[in-house]
């Protein structure tokens, strides 16, 4: 097909905007038992309803949860761990209660079985479950709050038993409790020790969670235990009991998070590397390695921002396997190989299943029913370049314009878009995403950063926005702008940038305290940073003091300082923002109170809010309606003008 030229930036595109709500199905916590793999499935087109789903490795699919029970923990608000599948049982956490229930998954499947329920405990959230075979319990996070009584102190968080069967069924026993988090509660085979996480205020998990194991008493409760890894400066993720009774546990006290394993009394490392196989846990139950059956090991992690799936011989070395995908989560070793989230670079997300071999994976589920014209995916190409007050490398995937009907005229330059991610204790998605796709294949470049304080390239990149959240974050967002206008790839004068949550500050600040941006997009950003620790929950609370190198008490100035809001009047450029009515996490009031100070000075601005979504827009019609009125913003105050026809 020979290619028109047209304006960049206002190609026809088959990617509509419901291409982002048909792409949008989420896959969540991996977990395997009895030859199926089981996943968690969220679905724009039910209400966001997340459903947990089982396939063999022969491509038998089956739906375990029937409508209209929904499987989501609201531990931490962002939860995470909300089932756990062993010995033919299925465990989850309902959605409308936060109550545990209970399926029994026949040989034949489990479709159509109602689940029963297990506990009946208003005030009650659980997630990141284990089974105790030996006393026939759950083991769970617990997180037990008065959201009745307005005013309420913050919720307690502590490590629960359940019990399953006899007169005693449902009932809830404190086993472990005096932190402010815990998560990972994990038995050893012979239901003997107990190992788990806990971290306190002001600290988040990955950057203080510590490791600790104890014995069991005879009725089961936790004594004698001891710190093994993690606290004060480095912390401990993913504990996880082999067979022989060692415990494997990932820990960043290298610089990088590597493997290490507690034999006896003596904790050492396991392949030591430049790499990094931990994450932020932002999300209950997050794992990026497995024990095989024969005591080896399989990992998915990050080096130099690639993805790298790799074993661990019987001698402790570390071997690459051949990857073809591009992201890794959720990791579940099986026979011959493992399963997981598999991320592509030019295609939908997918439950995959890897032998290890570089063969083409087994794909046991698409994350939607799209047939993607790969003549209109733009693959993510991995970029580094000078940012930052101090020039250190940044780095990020640059998207060019992808169109198989349409080029742009000679000479000229694609406008761009500067993606932010959130957290920011986060990374940018290293498969295939709707947004860079949606924009490139209309004729616009796109540059998604990981800039400072970005995970997968180890602790001192991560804390480079430590006490710098606001201005490192922007620099680097900034320094992306120039790289494009450099390097030929855009037109300097049409660079928008875009982002969500953390992402949607950067977006502000960026638009505050740059002049490098012509337009902005944030959605559920922040906007007061007071207000927003005055609102927070309990999770973050300490977060902020971490970002802005602030102490509880000492921090109104700091506060202010780095607040868009405070900066207002320096916001010249157009801005649209996105917002979810019931967000707990970022409230209303933040895109409010700045949607209404830009209107008193009359900027362009376009606010769009949404009833009955939260921090994270999981609706279809939502998805849709953000997609449509952000590219409709940006062509028009870009001046990207769609001709008809």
């Amino acid at each position: 097909m020979r290619q028109r030229s047209r304006p960049f930036g206002t190609w026809p595109s088959p990617l509509k905007p419901d291409f982002a709500a048909m792409a949008g199905r989420r896959f969540g916590q991996v977990q395997s038992d009895g030859g199926w793999i089981y996943w968690t499935e969220s679905r724009p087109e039910e209400q966001g309803r997340q459903v947990i789903m089982r396939a063999t490795l022969a491509g038998e699919v089956e739906e375990v949860l029937p409508a209209p029970f929904s499987a989501r923990s609201r531990v931490h608000e962002y939860g995470g761990g909300e089932f756990l599948v062993a010995d033919g049982m299925v465990v989850f956490v309902n959605a409308a209660d936060q109550d545990l229930y209970i399926l029994s998954a026949a040989p034949a499947g489990v479709s159509g079985q109602a689940p029963v329920r297990l506990t009946h405990a208003p005030g009650h959230r659980f997630a990141d479950m284990a089974l105790d075979r030996r006393r026939n319990r759950l083991l769970a996070v617990c997180e037990r709050t008065d959201a009745t009584e307005s005013g309420a102190p913050p919720p307690e968080n502590l490590i629960v038993a359940i019990a399953l069967d006899g007169q005693r069924r449902g009932k809830i026993v404190d086993l472990v409790r005096g932190s402010d988090f815990y998560a990972a509660p994990r038995l050893r085979y012979d239901g003997m020790r107990l190992a788990w996480l806990s971290w306190d205020l002001p600290a988040m998990p990955w950057e203080a969670a510590a490791l600790h194991v104890a014995e069991l008493d005879d009725s089961g409760r936790p004594h004698r235990p001891r710190r093994v890894a993690g606290g004060e400066d480095t912390a401990a993720f993913q504990p996880e009991w082999a067979p022989d009774g060692r415990l494997y546990f990932v820990w960043d006290r290298s610089g990088w998070g590597n493997i290490h394993v507690l034999e006896g009394e003596r904790v050492r490392s396991v392949a030591p590397c430049a790499a990094e196989f931990g994450q932020p846990l932002w999300q209950l139950g997050a794992r990026t390695y497995d024990i095989r059956s024969d005591g080896g090991l399989v990992a998915a992690f990050y080096r130099d921002g690639r993805l790298v799936v790799g074993q661990v011989d019987a001698q402790e070395r570390l071997h690459d396997c051949p990857t073809p995908v591009a992201s890794l989560d959720g990791m579940r070793a099986t026979v011959g190989g493992v399963a997981g989230v598999g991320g592509f670079a030019r295609d939908l997300p997918a439950i995959v299943h890897l032998d290890l071999s570089g063969a083409p994976p087994a794909i046991l589920r698409r994350s939607g029913d799209l047939e993607l014209d790969q003549r209109y995916i733009s693959e993510g190409v991995p970029v580094s370049f000078p940012g930052g007050a101090a020039h250190q490398q940044v780095h990020g995937l640059y998207y060019a314009p992808a169109n198989a009907r349409y080029r742009g005229p000679r000479g000229a330059r694609p406008p761009a878009l500067v993606l932010v991610h959130g957290g920011p204790t986060a990374s940018a998605d290293r498969g295939l995403k709707p947004k860079p796709q949606f924009y490139a294949s209309r004729g616009f470049c796109v540059l998604d950063v990981d800039y400072a304080g970005s995970t997968l390239y180890g602790s001192d990149y991560r804390r480079r926005l430590d006490g710098n959240w606001g201005v490192a974050d922007v620099a680097d967002c900034a320094a992306a702008a120039r790289f494009l206008a450099d390097e030929g790839l855009a037109d300097p004068r049409r660079v928008a940038i875009a982002g969500s949550s953390a992402g949607g500050y950067t977006v502000l600040m960026a638009l505050a305290t740059t002049d490098v941006f012509a337009a902005g997009s944030s959605a559920y950003g922040i906007s007061d940073l007071e207000l927003l620790l005055s609102d927070t929950h309990k999770f973050e609370s300490g977060y902020l003091h971490s970002l802005l190198g602030t102490r509880p008490g000492g921090s109104r100035q700091r506060f202010k300082e780095r607040s868009p809001l405070a900066h207002v009047d320096m916001i010249s450029a157009p801005v649209v923002l996105f917002q979810g009515l019931e967000d707990k996490v970022v409230p209303p009031a933040q895109s409010r109170l700045i949607v209404e100070a830009l209107r008193r000075r009359g900027i362009d601005v376009a606010y769009h809010e949404f009833a009955g979504e939260g921090h994270g827009f999981r609706r279809a019609a939502t998805i849709k309606a953000v997609y449509k009125a952000e590219l409709g913003f940006l062509q028009r105050v870009l001046g990207l003008v769609p001709e008809k026809g």
